[in-house]
Parts: structure tokens; sequence; C-alpha cells
């Protein structure tokens, strides 16, 4: 059922166009072809020839486009994976030195020694190790968080089936 109201032409050019069945294309969610609504067949029917010639040949390029895309996606989500455990992995590395730093410097009392220069000078000098492995847990957990961010944008690029139905439009066009 029709929501669009057509002035008289409009009207009467959509009716004399019209086609019983109306054509299809495939709707990626459902994952099923649909018949077009009556509104978006009355707005083909209405469109200029050149209107239509300029769809047709964005959606091939579209098409073009997104195909290499798929495969692309693919291996950049392989790829991630494998960084994803890298950085995983170096994590894990980074947190028992951090953990060990952390034992060692609550256990670690100069008490009535901290006067003393050595110690002043060791600590200081085992603190500034122990900045590099804060620095480094730092930066691990930022691309940990790119990463994660990357992951979920492959996640939400175009599937197959999107691309089933961007490639579907032209039929519908060319019916009219």
């Amino acid at each position: 059922m029709s929501t669009v109201e057509l002035s008289g032409d409009d009207f009467a050019k959509v009716q004399t166009n019209r086609k019983t069945p109306r054509p299809t294309y495939y709707d990626a969610q459902s994952k099923g072809n649909k018949s077009i609504s009556e509104d978006f067949e009355a707005f083909i029917i209405l469109q200029d020839p050149i209107t239509i010639t300029a769809a047709l040949t964005w959606l091939t390029t579209a098409g073009l486009l997104q195909e290499p895309r798929l495969d692309r996606d693919a291996i950049a989500f392989e790829a991630l994976v494998a960084d994803q455990d890298d950085t995983s992995s170096k994590a894990l590395e980074v947190m028992a030195m951090t953990l060990a730093f952390n034992e060692w410097k609550k256990l670690f009392v100069a008490g009535k020694f901290s006067d003393t220069p050595e110690v002043g000078l060791m600590i200081r000098d085992m603190q500034a190790g122990a900045e590099e492995l804060f620095v480094m847990d730092e930066r691990l957990t930022h691309l940990a968080q790119v990463q994660l961010r990357v992951q979920e944008r492959l996640h939400q690029s175009v599937s197959s089936e999107q691309l089933q139905e961007l490639m579907s439009w032209p039929t519908s066009l060319l019916a009219y």
C-alpha cells in the first residue's frame, strides 16, 4: 500500500508503468528476496533515465569496491588476531615484571639507612627501570584497546550478504 500521494501526471505515469509482480531485491537482514514497496516502485518510475543510469554505474563501482574488501578484511582480521596474541603475551611479561617490582618496593624499607647515599642511589636506579615498565604497560594497554576497536570495525564491515543486497538493486532499477 502506497503512503506517498502523487499528483495527476505522476500518478498516471506510475499507474501505467507498475509491474505485477513488483521486482525484488535481496535483503541482507532477512537473507531472502523481498519485493520492492509500491512507494519505491513509484520512486523508480519517476526517476529520469540519466539518474537511473548514474545509479547503475555507481552500484557497479560500489560492488567492485566491496568485493575485494571482504578478502582484505578476512586477512586483516587474521593479522589482527596474531597481533592481539603478541600484545597479550607481551602484556603478561610486563605484568609479571611490574608485579615483581611492586612486591620488592612493598618489602624494601630503608628505615634507619635512608640517609645512606648508596641506598638512595640504588632505589633511584631500580625505580628508573620500573618507570620504563609502567610506560610499556600503558602502551600495551592502549594498543590492546586500539586492536579491540579495529576488531569491532572489521566485524562491522560489509558481509557477503550485504554485498549480495547491494548487487541486487540493478534488477529493480532495470525493470522500468
